[in-house]
């Protein structure tokens, strides 16, 4: 599986973006700017996911919650 890309605890800061928050399916993406955003990497196999949905998530088929 790809790297957890909360190793560094940088997810946890996405305090109100609902399920998206916990996803083990979520990385975060940083801009050239400095903004971050939740990239939802099942959308790279399944087009019915956005890759950036819109915050907060309330219900996802795809969630699975985060090992940490």
């Amino acid at each position: 599986m790809m790297n957890d890309p909360r190793q560094s605890g940088q997810a946890d800061d996405f305090h109100g973006a609902g399920l998206c928050a916990t996803c083990a399916n979520a990385q975060v993406v940083t801009s050239n700017r400095g903004s971050r955003f939740l990239l939802c990497r099942v959308s790279t196999i399944d087009p019915r996911y956005p890759r950036y949905p819109q915050l907060p998530v309330v219900q996802c088929g795809a969630y699975h919650m985060s090992a940490d």
